[in-house]
Protein backbone atom coordinates (compact mmCIF):
# COMPACT_ATOMS: atom_id res chain seq x y z
CA UNK A 1 0.00 0.00 0.00
CA UNK A 2 2.43 2.76 0.57
CA UNK A 3 3.99 2.49 -3.08
CA UNK A 4 0.38 2.91 -4.01
CA UNK A 5 0.08 5.70 -1.01
CA UNK A 6 3.33 7.29 -0.94
CA UNK A 7 2.09 10.55 1.38
CA UNK A 8 0.73 8.03 3.54
CA UNK A 9 -1.81 8.57 6.33
CA UNK A 10 -2.67 10.55 8.77
CA UNK A 11 -2.99 7.89 12.20
CA UNK A 12 -6.56 8.85 13.35
CA UNK A 13 -7.64 7.20 9.60
CA UNK A 14 -5.50 4.49 9.92
CA UNK A 15 -7.05 3.77 13.38
CA UNK A 16 -10.46 4.16 12.52
CA UNK A 17 -9.75 1.91 9.26
CA UNK A 18 -8.43 -0.83 11.97
CA UNK A 19 -10.90 -0.13 14.31
CA UNK A 20 -14.52 0.45 12.17
CA UNK A 21 -13.31 0.17 8.14
CA UNK A 22 -15.23 1.30 5.15
CA UNK A 23 -18.32 2.22 5.64
CA UNK A 24 -21.29 4.99 6.25
CA UNK A 25 -22.61 7.19 9.23
CA UNK A 26 -26.23 7.39 9.10
CA UNK A 27 -26.69 6.24 5.45
CA UNK A 28 -24.95 9.79 4.46
CA UNK A 29 -21.56 10.47 4.75
CA UNK A 30 -19.28 7.35 3.66
CA UNK A 31 -15.76 6.55 4.71
CA UNK A 32 -13.65 5.24 2.45
CA UNK A 33 -11.23 2.50 2.68
CA UNK A 34 -7.22 2.57 0.84
CA UNK A 35 -8.58 -0.98 -0.89
CA UNK A 36 -12.20 -1.80 -1.85
CA UNK A 37 -12.78 -4.87 -0.10
CA UNK A 38 -16.56 -4.93 0.42
CA UNK A 39 -17.17 -3.87 -3.82
CA UNK A 40 -14.01 -4.52 -5.36
CA UNK A 41 -15.22 -3.52 -8.56
CA UNK A 42 -15.92 -0.69 -7.21
CA UNK A 43 -12.15 1.01 -7.72
CA UNK A 44 -14.05 4.83 -7.51
CA UNK A 45 -14.84 4.18 -3.86
CA UNK A 46 -11.50 4.15 -2.75
CA UNK A 47 -8.97 6.70 -1.42
CA UNK A 48 -7.72 7.02 -4.75
CA UNK A 49 -11.21 7.42 -6.44
CA UNK A 50 -12.23 10.14 -3.88
CA UNK A 51 -9.07 12.26 -4.44
CA UNK A 52 -9.20 11.88 -8.63
CA UNK A 53 -12.57 12.74 -8.25
CA UNK A 54 -11.59 15.81 -5.75
CA UNK A 55 -9.12 17.14 -7.69
CA UNK A 56 -10.70 17.00 -11.12
CA UNK A 57 -13.91 18.59 -9.34
CA UNK A 58 -10.91 21.19 -7.85
CA UNK A 59 -9.62 21.88 -11.57
CA UNK A 60 -12.67 22.87 -13.07
CA UNK A 61 -13.67 25.22 -9.84
CA UNK A 62 -10.52 27.43 -9.75
CA UNK A 63 -9.94 25.76 -6.19
CA UNK A 64 -6.12 26.57 -5.40
CA UNK A 65 -3.66 23.74 -5.10
CA UNK A 66 -6.39 20.67 -6.12
CA UNK A 67 -3.13 18.74 -6.00
CA UNK A 68 -2.99 18.87 -2.42
CA UNK A 69 -6.98 17.18 -2.09
CA UNK A 70 -6.58 13.53 -0.53
CA UNK A 71 -9.93 12.48 -0.54
CA UNK A 72 -10.85 10.25 1.87
CA UNK A 73 -14.84 10.33 1.82
CA UNK A 74 -18.15 11.57 0.01
CA UNK A 75 -21.54 11.83 0.73
CA UNK A 76 -25.20 10.73 -0.70
CA UNK A 77 -24.84 14.43 -2.09
CA UNK A 78 -22.21 13.61 -3.90
CA UNK A 79 -19.89 15.85 -1.23
CA UNK A 80 -16.39 15.32 -0.94
CA UNK A 81 -14.15 15.02 1.82
CA UNK A 82 -10.93 15.81 1.51
CA UNK A 83 -7.70 16.22 3.26
CA UNK A 84 -5.62 19.16 2.95
CA UNK A 85 -2.22 17.37 2.46
CA UNK A 86 0.19 20.82 2.47
CA UNK A 87 2.24 19.06 5.41
CA UNK A 88 4.48 16.45 4.90
CA UNK A 89 3.08 15.15 7.96
CA UNK A 90 0.02 13.49 7.67
CA UNK A 91 -1.51 14.14 11.20
CA UNK A 92 -1.15 17.54 10.35
CA UNK A 93 -3.55 17.37 7.59
CA UNK A 94 -6.62 19.42 8.21
CA UNK A 95 -10.35 18.77 6.23
CA UNK A 96 -11.60 20.42 3.35
CA UNK A 97 -15.43 19.85 1.63
CA UNK A 98 -16.56 20.35 -1.73
CA UNK A 99 -20.01 20.63 -1.07
CA UNK A 100 -22.06 19.64 -4.10
CA UNK A 101 -25.35 21.61 -3.96
CA UNK A 102 -23.79 24.95 -2.81
CA UNK A 103 -20.80 24.86 -5.50
CA UNK A 104 -18.21 25.86 -2.60
CA UNK A 105 -15.17 24.56 -0.98
CA UNK A 106 -15.12 24.83 2.97
CA UNK A 107 -11.96 24.24 4.80
CA UNK A 108 -12.15 22.98 8.36
CA UNK A 109 -9.07 23.28 11.01
CA UNK A 110 -8.95 19.87 12.18
CA UNK A 111 -8.51 16.77 10.76
CA UNK A 112 -11.01 13.52 10.15
CA UNK A 113 -11.61 12.06 13.06
CA UNK A 114 -12.71 15.13 14.58
CA UNK A 115 -14.94 16.35 11.84
CA UNK A 116 -16.26 12.90 12.32
CA UNK A 117 -16.79 14.00 15.93
CA UNK A 118 -18.45 16.82 15.27
CA UNK A 119 -20.45 15.43 12.18
CA UNK A 120 -21.87 12.62 15.12
CA UNK A 121 -22.68 15.45 17.33
CA UNK A 122 -24.19 17.21 15.23
CA UNK A 123 -21.62 20.23 15.50
CA UNK A 124 -21.16 21.45 11.66
CA UNK A 125 -23.35 24.59 12.12
CA UNK A 126 -24.39 25.25 8.77
CA UNK A 127 -22.99 22.22 6.19
CA UNK A 128 -25.74 19.63 6.83
CA UNK A 129 -29.12 19.38 7.74
CA UNK A 130 -30.52 16.14 8.60
CA UNK A 131 -33.81 14.98 8.59
CA UNK A 132 -33.57 11.02 10.31
CA UNK A 133 -35.72 8.68 12.00
CA UNK A 134 -33.90 8.30 14.82
CA UNK A 135 -31.46 10.36 17.50
CA UNK A 136 -28.43 10.18 17.46
CA UNK A 137 -25.40 8.28 15.06
CA UNK A 138 -24.73 5.49 13.54
CA UNK A 139 -22.37 4.13 11.69
CA UNK A 140 -22.81 0.57 9.96
CA UNK A 141 -19.81 -1.21 7.57
CA UNK A 142 -20.26 -1.87 4.43
CA UNK A 143 -20.01 -5.23 5.13
CA UNK A 144 -22.64 -5.19 7.19
CA UNK A 145 -24.85 -3.04 5.37
CA UNK A 146 -24.37 -5.42 2.39
CA UNK A 147 -25.54 -8.03 4.23
CA UNK A 148 -28.46 -6.83 5.35
CA UNK A 149 -29.48 -5.40 2.23
CA UNK A 150 -29.49 -8.88 0.89
CA UNK A 151 -32.03 -9.56 3.71
CA UNK A 152 -34.09 -6.63 3.21
CA UNK A 153 -32.83 -5.03 6.22
CA UNK A 154 -33.19 -1.32 6.68
CA UNK A 155 -29.95 -0.25 8.57
CA UNK A 156 -31.17 3.37 8.84
CA UNK A 157 -34.94 2.82 9.82
CA UNK A 158 -35.81 3.61 13.43
CA UNK A 159 -34.33 0.69 15.48
CA UNK A 160 -30.74 -0.24 14.98
CA UNK A 161 -30.04 -3.61 13.77
CA UNK A 162 -28.50 -5.95 16.05
CA UNK A 163 -24.64 -6.74 15.07
CA UNK A 164 -23.90 -3.20 13.50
Amino acid sequence: MAAEYPHGFPDDYRVFMDVYGQGAFDGFLLVEPPVQEVYPLDASATVRGETADAQYTAEETDFDRPELLIGWGTTVDADLLCWWGESPDPNAWTTVVWRRQWLSWDRFDYGMSEFLCRYAARDLPGVWTFDLPYDGCRFVHDRDAKRLRALKIDPWGPEPVAGT
